[in-house]
């Protein structure tokens, strides 16, 4: 990915009679741009081979399309034939076999989805303590966990810091990430907890942990793949 400099990055307020549109040095603005602005090309590891590569993805109406080639051991995803590789959550319900209670229910997560097809779990009872199987439903799970969307891939952008983890899926995701970091008064005009900058863990957001988030997402930077 290109690598522009961070004052390149920084976040505008959109035009209006109240509004600046040009940036303040200094100031962050958070104009509610979500993670999946950022999900167009995404740097990952191949979950075979450990390669780094890149996710490629362009929105269409109602739906993104995905591919992936891995450049180490010929790996092909694509979003059209539905491939998931990542975590996956196994999920059901039914009443009781035995005492008719309503509320025998398992739920279970798991690194992939299971080779076989996994169609049951084992769920017990909690009125009666005898176990009946459970009919299970298998969803993908997207839980802010350093993975790509479309396939479930590992990130190659992922630093750990003393404080937590910082993750990101290009270079123009680290230079928004970047432009809020080096600020030392931010705003947020009308977005409710649904844009990135909103959705970021406390401790990225704490006046102390300014410089150790500058410092990890430099090293991101240096680590992009060609």
């Amino acid at each position: 990915g290109a690598r522009g400099s961070t004052s390149d990055m920084a976040l505008r307020r959109p035009p209006g009679s109240q509004g600046r549109t040009q940036a303040v040095p200094g100031r962050h603005f958070d104009d509610g741009r979500h993670l999946a602005a950022y999900a167009d090309r995404i740097a990952v590891r191949c979950h075979r081979c450990g390669t780094a590569g890149w996710v490629l993805a362009q929105w269409q109406p109602y739906r993104w399309t995905a591919r992936f080639r891995c450049a180490g051991c010929s790996l092909s995803l694509d979003s059209a034939e539905g491939t998931w590789v990542g975590q996956v959550r196994y999920s059901g319900r039914r009443p009781c076999g035995y005492c008719g209670h309503q509320c025998v229910s398992v739920c279970e997560q798991r690194a992939s989805a299971a080779h076989a097809g996994l169609t049951h779990l084992s769920g017990t009872c909690r009125q009666c303590g005898r176990q009946s199987d459970v009919a299970v439903g298998m969803s993908r799970v997207r839980d802010g966990s350093p993975a790509d969307p479309h396939f479930g891939l590992p990130l190659h952008l992922v630093e750990s810091t003393r404080a937590g983890v910082v993750w990101a899926y290009n270079a123009a995701h680290v230079q928004a990430l970047q432009a809020f970091a080096v600020s030392k008064l931010r705003e947020r005009g009308g977005v409710h907890n649904a844009s990135m900058i909103s959705r970021l863990p406390t401790w990225m957001k704490l006046a102390r942990h300014r410089a150790l988030l500058q410092r990890a997402l430099e090293r991101l930077l240096q680590r992009l793949p060609e």
